[in-house]
């Protein structure tokens, strides 16, 4: 009799009959073999074992796991943390620990081990009979292998026809910031981030300039009617699904990758929505580990001022003040000598500063104000995976002060990523976080620190705040005094399973995502309405939903033929209502706004409200690729959006992108031995962009209480139109050209690109302003163009890679040029030319964001011919229109607030295991 023994399923071969032994050890199985039965031989996987009474030791050696160690390394001998190497086709790994070194157990010695890291080329080995395996991987600094998120899918960069740049996140959790997107300044060409000066402050972000008109604070109806109009800040994707909240919530220690699609081609998966570029966000999960990995982060930062402008000292201030009032301290006519007679004292504004500067007072007001700052960050992690389930959970606690006094910011925050393996052809996954802030206090304006003199004391003899000082400007001490709480909400989930269908290649996945945000903002100010105080409590809900559907099919034929197809539905759902209370003039302040009834009641005020905003969309996106060589991606995007009016509610956006590796054709990789890799690319496509209000198309009716009709009528509410409809408004579209060449050179020690692009922007919404005679202030519409077009250029490399010592850098170049087209399309003053729109600082030809103003030319001297309203010393302005007198016609454009170019160096030095980043 014969028995197979193998993979814990007992085959009796004589009977045909099959026992599954699964959950049983490895005494019951050989029990069940040989008790009993007349056994002659025993096959172990395919192997004869002979005589009975020797199988029990060849048995167990057999079934029992086989341990694997070694240590890997790279090319140069350093071992390498953090390398994964996992079982093939399995979910079973481990990671090397510091020293490079892992341990992982096998069953099957014709295992195969992948081990990948990044930077590195994967490979792969048999394990056979050996039981210590020593790797050494090869560097792969172009990065082929990397894999990076192209918004719906995911893609090796070899693969890649759009521009998709992921940005180095590799410090993201040594770097002191509170935002993610504050620690990729400068590390991305095209990728602009501004600074921060309040703690817990959003950056301003944008990607390859401006497409749409700014609003400026001249035109403060536009503002307030279409707000979002002008901005130019990226989509923000998350795990797959478009977020809406504060960056300042996503805790930097979960987050995975960062990838930016820069050009039509990338961007068009989003349609309506990605005229500015798209940052997409991956946060981490369960990698393929066999335990649980915990890992602890905390860091305390000071926060110090590298230049700042001070005040003047009592000293300097007193050494000073003659020459403010330098026609009194100084004798005419040329007011060279000085007037003995002239005494500071007489011009001091308050008794309490004369009586100050008499007695040497000395009041520091800006070190009063203002201090070094800190960042206190704390994070705590469990990662890991088995066979069905892998999960990542942390929390964290950042803990923020600012430069100036009562500027602070902390906020809590908890994740929680899950992803499970329900059966061969079902997965389902959540990627989920709460973040809870807390922005409370008020902080003064620092620029009060100017405004306040020296000899004006802070508290009186009492030690009682004085309430104004300088005799006009309220202290600023009372800002900080003022009773606030700002406390806000954040809660994002992203459910989806994927099911594999019938058909090889396809797949189905559904996509729910959900986020909820409030903001409670409470204030009393005791001193405000002329010291009787005024009170506030404002409470606002944001709810956001989204689903998808998405079907993508991936296949390969003849082994050269690539197909990647993907087709998008969904719909998009976004709630906002806020209630907002108010009251002055308090009788009793005690309690403060915890009652705010206990203000004048004719001076309450109530605003409440709710909007709600949808959006219907599908997409279709194709991805050929023949024998890697030859590349071409197809897309088309289709939106519906509530708040256009009924004759343009829908847009359709569609792109095409083509690449060409052509380091694989044989006349490139048979003659230039130092050009390892080269290929070109180029997109061509429009993406479009929805930013109005949710009501901008239509008309609006206000009402007020008090129109009183005829003598001795009672008030009644009068209504009326408060804003014109425009149901013709549409959808704002960007067309874009890219062009992109990516290298590698000198056996891939330097690898980069090299990209332009051109962006066309029309039909821009924006609020115009009407005449008085209609009975509006402004209108929204469709108007103008704005042109982008610039070079990005990215080179790396390892400049050291010698035993213990290695020096990597990267620098990046982007020079964007911003122009504005078309603004209104009139010709009023019949000069052959549009007019510009010089209220609002737009210029034909001109790029947004100009320095208008007066040109200075120098100062009037007593010499000089001053005309009214200027004197000696002040500034003398160029008379651009030669009229004589000086206007709005005599400001030309001075310069530009964006600068001319934007680079960025980055520069890792390692020694042993310590590490450098600058």
């Amino acid at each position: 009799e014969f028995y197979f023994l193998c993979n814990k399923k007992l085959v009796d071969v004589n009977r045909k009959v099959n026992v599954h032994l699964e959950n049983q050890n490895i005494d019951d199985i050989l029990t069940k073999v040989f008790e009993g039965t007349n056994v002659d031989y025993v096959l172990i996987d395919r192997q004869i074992v002979l005589a009975p009474d020797k199988y029990l030791s060849k048995v167990k050696s057999k079934l029992q796991p086989i341990t694997i160690t070694g240590t890997v390394t790279d090319e140069n001998g350093e071992t390498l943390p953090g390398v994964s190497i996992v079982l093939k086709g399995t979910v079973i790994g481990t990671v090397t620990n510091l020293d490079g070194e892992y341990v992982i157990d096998i069953d099957d010695p014709s295992a195969t081990l992948v081990f990948s890291y990044i930077g590195h080329k994967t490979q792969e080995i048999v394990v056979g009979n050996n039981t210590l395996i020593d790797m050494v991987l090869e560097a792969d600094l172009i990065g082929l292998e990397e894999v990076v998120v192209t918004g719906d899918a995911t893609m090796r960069n070899s693969h890649l026809t759009d521009s998709v740049t992921r940005a180095n996140t590799a410090h993201l959790e040594e770097l002191p910031n509170v935002s993610v997107i504050q620690a990729m300044q400068g590390t991305v060409a095209g990728l602009n981030i501004g600074a921060v000066d309040q703690a817990g402050e959003n950056p301003t972000i944008s990607i390859r300039g401006q497409n749409s008109f700014p609003v400026t604070t001249e035109n403060t109806a536009a503002k307030n009617a279409v707000a979002t109009a002008a901005a130019n800040s990226p989509l923000i994707v998350v795990d797959g699904a478009i977020y809406r909240g504060s960056l300042v919530d996503l805790n930097t220690a979960d987050i995975e990758s960062v990838d930016i699609l820069k050009d039509a081609s990338s961007a068009a998966i989003y349609g309506s929505q990605a005229s500015n570029g798209v940052m997409l966000i991956t946060t981490k999960k369960g990698t393929l580990l066999s335990k649980p990995i915990i890992n602890y982060v905390g860091s305390y930062t000071v926060q110090v001022p590298s230049n700042k402008l001070e005040p003047m000292n009592s000293a300097e201030l007193t050494e000073f003040f003659p020459d403010i009032y330098w026609t009194e301290s100084r004798l005419a006519p040329d007011y060279l000598q000085p007037d003995n007679s002239f005494s500071i004292s007489d011009k001091l504004k308050t008794l309490a500063i004369t009586e100050g500067f008499a007695n040497g007072q000395d009041t520091d007001w800006w070190g009063s104000l203002t201090g070094n700052g800190y960042i206190n960050a704390h994070n705590l992690s469990v990662r890991g995976k088995n066979e069905n389930l892998g999960y990542f959970v942390s929390g964290g606690m950042t803990d923020v002060k600012g430069f100036v006094i009562n500027d602070t910011y902390k906020k809590y925050n908890y994740r929680i990523n899950v992803d499970a393996k329900i059966n061969d052809w079902m997965n389902v996954g959540i990627e989920s976080f709460l973040t809870t802030s807390d922005y409370s206090g008020v902080s003064p304006d620092v620029n009060t620190a100017f405004l306040m003199q020296p000899w004006a004391p802070i508290y009186d003899d009492s030690g009682e705040i004085i309430l104004t000082p300088e005799g006009l400007s309220l202290n600023p001490f009372l800002t900080i005094e003022q009773d606030d709480s700002d406390r806000r909400l954040n809660m994002f989930a992203n459910i989806h399973a994927d099911i594999k269908l019938p058909v090889k290649g396809l797949a189905y996945r559904i996509n729910f995502s959900q986020n909820y945000m409030t903001e409670n903002q409470d204030r009393f100010d005791p001193w405000d309405a002329n010291y009787t105080g005024t009170g506030y409590k404002n409470s606002y809900i944001n709810y956001d939903w989204s689903l998808d559907n998405i079907i993508t099919y991936k296949n390969t034929f003849s082994d050269v033929h690539h197909v990647n197809a993907t087709l998008l539905y969904g719909v998009e759902e976004r709630d906002y209502s806020f209630t907002e209370a108010g009251a002055e003039n308090f009788v009793n302040d005690q309690l403060g706004y915890y009652k705010l009834e206990a203000g004048d009641p004719t001076l309450r005020t109530t605003n409440t409200g709710k909007e709600q905003e949808s959006s219907l969309y599908s997409m279709a996106r194709v991805f050929y690729n023949y024998a890697n060589k030859y590349l071409i991606t197809g897309t088309v995007r289709r939106d519906g959006f509530s708040g256009f009016g009924t004759e343009d509610k829908v847009g359709v956006f569609p792109s095409i992108a083509l690449g060409w590796v052509v380091s694989e054709e044989g006349f490139i990789s048979n003659s230039l031995d130092w050009l390892n890799y080269v290929k070109i690319r180029a997109s061509y496509g429009q993406t479009g962009k929805r930013g109005i209000g949710r009501y901008d198309t239509r008309a609006i009716v206000d009402t007020h209480p008090s129109i009183i009709f005829g003598d001795g009528g009672s008030a009644t509410q009068g209504q009326w139109i408060s804003s014109m409809a425009n149901n013709q408004l549409g959808w704002e579209t960007t067309t874009g050209l890219n062009l992109g060449v990516d290298f590698a050179i000198l056996n891939s020690k330097l690898h980069g690109n090299v990209e332009y692009y051109n962006n066309n922007t029309e039909n821009i919404l924006y609020a115009i302003q009407l005449p008085t005679m209609t009975g509006f202030e402004t209108i929204n519409t469709n108007i103008g163009e704005v042109a982008n077009h610039g070079i990005e250029f990215t080179l790396n490399g390892q400049i050291i890679n010698s035993g213990d010592l290695k020096w990597a850098a990267s620098v990046n170049f982007s020079r964007n040029r911003n122009e504005i087209v078309s603004i209104l399309g009139v010709d009023n003053d019949e000069d052959g030319t549009e007019d510009d729109l010089v209220a609002d600082r737009l210029f034909i030809g001109e790029p947004q964001e100009v320095i208008y103003d007066y040109e200075i030319i120098g100062m009037w001297q007593l010499s000089d011919e001053i005309p009214s309203g200027f004197f000696p010393g002040t500034y003398k302005f160029a008379d651009i229109n030669e009229d004589g007198a000086y206007s709005g016609g005599d400001k030309k454009i001075l310069g530009y607030r964006d600068p001319s170019y934007r680079v960025g160096i980055a520069n890792t030095i390692t020694y042993k295991q310590f590490r450098l980043y600058i």
